[in-house]
């Protein structure tokens, strides 16, 4: 079962190690990323980062639908992460029981970003991969921390028709 997915261009770092794991009490925490699944010094980084009691995984795209959509997994609750929204919709594609996306401090570091909250920017491409997540019954929201502010799709969308 899919806890929340969750976009966020650091990958697996301090918020997603506590603050989020803390929250959701995943069984397995998921990165699906394509570079991250094939360089070592990124996999060293983000196993230095992996909380206590919670099974890392870091799969590429395709091996993490297919991890995703494994009846193997049905009981187990899985936290995953994305580099960004274009990645979670490419998930959603191949993926069932995706209900929920996380943007997350995606972005921060984008110059020509929109600001959607003070520590999450988006871009276009970004938006319009939101929007179809959206379009397809996805609840997308936007939040730093699970107790910070959060934002619905209607106030991202809000931020975009500034």
């Amino acid at each position: 079962m899919i806890s929340l997915l969750r976009a966020d261009d650091r990958l697996v770092h301090g918020l997603v190690a506590v603050s989020w794991t803390n929250q959701l009490h995943p069984d397995i925490l998921l990165v699906a990323n394509d570079h991250a699944a094939n360089d070592s010094m990124t996999k060293m980084t983000m196993k230095l980062a992996k909380p206590a009691g919670v099974t890392l995984g870091i799969k590429s795209l395709k091996d993490a639908a297919q991890i995703l959509n494994s009846p193997k997994y049905t009981n187990k609750k899985i936290f995953v992460v994305t580099i960004n929204v274009k990645d979670a919709l490419a998930l959603k594609h191949d993926v069932a029981g995706i209900d929920k996306v996380n943007v997350g401090t995606a972005g921060i570091h984008y110059e020509n970003g929109v600001s959607v909250l003070p520590q999450i920017k988006m871009t276009e491409e970004e938006f319009a991969s939101a929007k179809e997540l959206h379009d397809q019954g996805v609840e997308v929201f936007a939040q730093v921390t699970p107790t910070a502010e959060s934002l619905n799709f209607a106030g991202i969308e809000k931020a975009f028709k500034k």
